[in-house]
């Protein structure tokens, strides 16, 4: 989940709704992909952070009750495999393309050097090098090729991030977004309140709209990931909406 503070309690994105978000991106990116290498791609994007209910995972509230952002460590979660696997059967089960995606993007994620304190994820990455290879040479792409699909992948989720994060940076202030399937270094910042642009331009149309849905959560503290769930489901879903425009 991606957590922040709220002036009425905590304000609450579901990793799919950045998913999303990060798809409705790949959409309108500026990119020449036929379309049995598109499809699959968008639905990567949109997918690689599930394979979990996010409001019933323990590990998403902290040893204080409260919902925890997906950037504080639990370090008595280290090695729970279970979305991670999940993710890929679910991306496995849609085509090869999928799974190699995902596999890379799992890498990006978890393949640092925190990898040596924990012997099960060690073993699960290690892994997707050999199936990441077997798919390579099912599919008769090459490594540079699936590398600049996976640009393509992270480029769009790391905006995606800049977004739900409330990162980006007012009056003209300028941010990197990551390095992009082309190589430019792209810089996003708002030119007006939720109106963002980007330099260089990377998409195919002048203005196009995109939204996230959020919930917030009026409650500081709870005593379980039940009680957590049970005010979640009965919250009113909210949606923010974005302008791009060049």
């Amino acid at each position: 989940m991606i957590v922040s503070s709220h002036q009425k309690g905590w304000k609450i994105i579901n990793q799919r709704s950045h998913g999303l978000l990060a798809a409705m991106l790949a959409y309108e990116y500026d990119i020449d992909l036929p379309t049995d290498i598109m499809i699959p791609t968008l639905i990567a994007i949109a997918e690689h952070d599930d394979g979990a209910a996010e409001t019933l995972q323990n590990k998403n509230l902290t040893e204080a009750g409260a919902p925890r952002n997906f950037m504080i460590g639990d370090e008595a979660n280290k090695s729970d495999l279970k979305q991670k696997l999940s993710v890929m059967e679910i991306a496995t089960a849609k085509s090869q393309l999928n799974a190699l995606l995902t596999s890379l993007h799992l890498h990006f994620l978890f393949g640092g050097k925190e990898v040596e304190k924990d012997e099960k994820l060690k073993r699960f990455l290690k892994e997707q090098v050999a199936n990441r290879k077997r798919i390579l040479k099912h599919l008769t792409i090459t490594k540079k090729y699936a590398d600049h699909l996976y640009r393509f992948v992270e480029w769009c989720d790391a905006f995606s991030l800049l977004i739900c994060m409330d990162k980006i940076q007012p009056e003209g202030r300028k941010m990197e977004v990551s390095e992009s399937p082309s190589g430019d270094m792209n810089q996003t910042y708002y030119k007006a309140e939720n109106v963002i642009t980007v330099e260089p331009w990377p998409f195919k149309s002048d203005h196009f709209k995109v939204f996230f849905e959020y919930k917030i959560i009026e409650q500081l503290k709870f005593n379980s990931i039940e009680e957590f769930n049970s005010l979640c489901e009965k919250t009113v879903v909210q949606r923010q909406e974005f302008t791009f425009s060049k």
